[in-house]
């Protein structure tokens, strides 16, 4: 008894059509956008970004106060009691008082020459301007992770489509296969080859239902909380070529406005002027401190109470002579730690030149694999039909239909991963080159147009925990 395609028996995409009905019901959907908003006010990882960015934005603040005057007011207040023991004083020989004294101190010190508190305000600048290339890098970041969350979720969702499907359509064939052999119409090695793709569609189909959990999960992760479904990806793609279409351009736009490697320019900036404020150990300073003080006495034991006003006007010039070479060990330290810096930067430099380089190539392949794989994609439609003409005519079995139905379902999911693979592409290369913004990602957004996939799978997870092998 022949396998039959057309009566009878579901086919892969037959079963492919009732695994993506699963995906089209819901109730609210998101795109892109949506989630990129909703990571964007509760992402841990990019607010553990920002509140280091506004953490250390405070050093500038703190270095400039080096610089300005440092004012402070004091007020005391003293009750004296005297008692006179014994006194040379004819007139005050003897006797007991008791009497308040009041201080009022203001003073103003100014550092007029500091070398090492001008290269630490320096620093501070350039460590601000550090700073500030990070929060950009944790900005593009998460617009990429974002993208990249998503579409994860999106391809471990046709996959499992794919084998949902492939794994009902060996259902049915091991079914029949068995009523074969029940009624000795099958050979064993039939019924055996039947088992084996069941039992092996069934086990990729658990761990694909894994990874779409984990995919939906890490999703979770950046957001704080799911949408009830997401947005596919339309049939439409536009697929364009970088502009510029010359790698070295790209090049050469990755090392003037990538963050991470203006943040590690400014690393050395910051690290010189360590240097330099180091290297002030060893140069004099000059402090003028201004006070003034009034002090009033209502009484005392010789006689009766004052009031004195002082003014004063004091420069104090230090000149460091001998500080046991601690001031030249912090100065090599700080050379050494600079030479790091410049170390650091020039490893960054190379590795976002691999990065960008391998970005824009990834881009222009992904675009030719795409169309590679598309056209890959209608020869297998093309000879499934052609199969199972075939077999409608008794020239090809029911297992070389099979075949054939899972590559098409295997080109499908190829084609798919292709085409989000060229999206994100897009999106690396421009992070690399340190200009991807919210416009880029509203641009992908515009080809999501298709069928809403919903992030609650626990149905198919239940199907998958009550599988009997």
């Amino acid at each position: 008894m022949a396998l039959r395609l057309s009566k009878g028996f579901l086919t892969i995409t037959q079963a492919g059509a009732i695994a993506a009905s699963f995906f089209s019901a819901t109730v609210h959907s998101a795109n892109l956008i949506d989630v990129y908003q909703q990571a964007k006010e509760s992402d841990p990882i990019y607010y553990a970004g920002f509140h280091q960015h506004q953490a250390s934005i405070e050093i500038y603040q703190q270095a400039k106060a080096v610089l300005l005057p440092n004012i402070k007011l004091s007020y005391n207040r003293t009750d004296t009691t005297q008692d006179i023991v014994s006194s040379d004083n004819a007139v005050f020989n003897s006797g007991k008082t008791s009497f308040p004294t009041t201080a009022l101190n203001l003073s103003i010190t100014q550092s007029i020459y500091s070398f090492s508190n001008w290269a630490y305000f320096k620093q501070a600048k350039e460590e601000v301007k550090r700073v500030a290339a990070e929060l950009e890098e944790v900005n593009q970041s998460l617009i990429f992770r974002v993208a990249e969350a998503y579409f994860s979720v999106l391809g471990e969702q046709d996959n499992f489509v794919a084998i949902a499907a492939e794994a009902s359509a060996l259902e049915k064939h091991f079914e029949l296969v068995s009523n074969q052999r029940s009624s000795g119409l099958a050979r064993m090695t039939d019924f055996l080859d039947a088992q084996a793709r069941f039992l092996q569609a069934q086990a990729r189909k658990v761990e694909i239902a894994n990874d779409l959990q984990d995919a939906i999960q890490a999703l979770r992760e950046m957001t704080g909380v799911l949408p009830d479904s997401l947005i596919a990806l339309g049939n439409e793609l536009q697929l364009v070529k970088p502009d510029p279409y010359v790698a070295d351009n790209w090049l050469e736009l990755a090392a003037e406005q990538n963050p991470l490697v203006l943040a590690k320019r400014s690393a050395v900036a910051v690290s010189l002027q360590e240097v330099r404020r180091q290297r002030g150990g060893h140069y004099p300073t000059l402090d003028l401190t201004m006070t003034q003080n009034n002090q009033e006495t209502e009484g005392s034991l010789f006689g009766g109470g004052s009031e004195v006003d002082t003014r004063t006007m004091m420069f104090t010039l230090t000149v460091p002579i001998y500080a046991g070479g601690a001031v030249v060990s912090k100065v090599r330290e700080t050379l050494n730690l600079q030479y790091k810096a410049q170390d650091e930067l020039e490893q960054t430099l190379r590795a976002n030149a691999r990065e960008t380089r391998a970005a824009f190539n990834g881009v222009v392949g992904s675009i030719s694999k795409v169309r590679a794989l598309k056209k890959s994609l209608e020869a297998y439609e093309l000879a499934v039909d052609a199969k199972r003409t075939s077999y409608q005519s008794g020239l090809e079995s029911g297992v070389s239909v099979l075949d054939a139905e899972r590559d098409l379902f295997i080109a499908r999911s190829d084609f798919s991963s292709a085409r989000y693979g060229y999206l994100l592409n897009i999106l690396s290369l421009k992070r690399a080159a340190g200009t991807l913004s919210l416009v880029d990602l509203e641009d992908v957004n515009t080809y999501l147009q298709g069928d809403a996939v919903p992030t609650d799978v626990q149905d198919i997870f239940s199907q998958i925990e009550e599988l009997s092998f």
